[in-house]
């Protein structure tokens, strides 16, 4: 089953470059969570294509807009919590949102190292391409990313000007920059996902759940090491039980950002857990939104 949405914008009209010749059949599924939820997913994505969210009152005035990357550990995507239920927050703010469906390492394109950021680039092109068709301001298009779709945030924030594709058409010719980063309890550093749970994990274990495509794609991309001035303001929350991606991982690419000079801003609550997206029904989780909010106004972005 397939994951289709009307208005999807398909990022690329040929073969999406690094994937030439692949095939894949994209599948849709659900899954049954032990509260009762029920979390979407999407895996094996060929096709990769983005969802726009827009909210009824834009056609008044300019408005922000974010790229949302759902995270799923590199191989798959969480759809709703880390995608459709952000958008649909963001509209209620009045900021646009384009839900991402990326290509992912996992899948083995020919280019499994650079799809993720392809597309990510792309968008952020297409989107400043027609910001005028849905009334978005094009100085104002940030990314926004979860747990491995923060990872991608964070790399599309430091490697927006790395040349991964050929030109396709003139949508190609754009900046790829976005103008603001938010990250939701997201990997960054191999090393430091591996040195830190080996205080929680036998080393062995934690080297084990590691899958040899997320090795190469952390080790190849390092959204610390690639951290300079010219990358874009950056919000970043995450909890201090998270065992998934540990906040050691937050609070690099926090200091990262902060020294190369970039505004920054980090916030670490006590407990939570991983996954919680919008954080609604998760204690003090949800209270990242609200300080979104501050963050942006104190930056002229809403």
């Amino acid at each position: 089953m397939r994951l289709e949405k009307d208005n999807a914008i398909r990022l690329f009209n040929c073969e999406a470059p690094g994937s030439e010749g692949i095939k894949l059949e994209e599948i849709f599924y659900e899954e049954k969570m032990e509260d009762g939820r029920i979390k979407k997913v999407v895996q094996h994505v060929l096709n990769p294509e983005m969802v726009p969210y827009i909210p009824s009152s834009s056609k008044d005035k300019k408005i922000p807009a974010v790229l949302i990357i759902p995270g799923g550990a590199f191989r798959r995507l969480v759809y709703n919590f880390e995608g459709e239920e952000v958008a649909k927050w963001l509209n209620s703010l009045g900021i646009a949102a384009f839900v991402l469906k990326c290509r992912l390492p996992a899948d083995e394109h020919n280019d499994s190292y650079n799809v993720s950021l392809i597309d990510a680039q792309r968008s952020m092109r297409i989107i400043r391409a027609r910001a005028d068709e849905f009334n978005i301001d094009a100085n104002k298009i940030g990314v926004m990313g979860f747990s491995a779709g923060g990872y991608f945030a964070a790399l599309l924030s430091t490697a927006f000007d790395k040349n991964v594709y050929d030109k396709k058409d003139d949508i190609d010719e754009l900046s790829a920059r976005p103008d603001f980063c938010i990250c939701g309890y997201p990997v960054i550093s191999y090393d430091k996902s591996i040195e830190a749970g080996q205080r929680y994990f036998p080393k062995e274990v934690i080297i084990a759940n590691v899958r040899s495509y997320e090795e190469n794609m952390l080790k190849k991309y390092n959204p610390e090491e690639l951290a300079s001035p010219e990358m874009p303001p950056v919000f970043v929350f995450e909890t201090d039980d998270d065992r998934t991606t540990l906040a050691e991982n937050s609070i690099g690419f926090y200091m990262a950002a902060r020294k190369a000079g970039v505004p920054a801003e980090l916030h670490i609550f006590r407990e939570g857990g991983h996954g919680f997206g919008c954080g609604d029904d998760n204690g003090q989780t949800g209270e990242w939104k609200q300080l979104f909010v501050n963050w942006a106004k104190s930056l002229n972005i809403i």
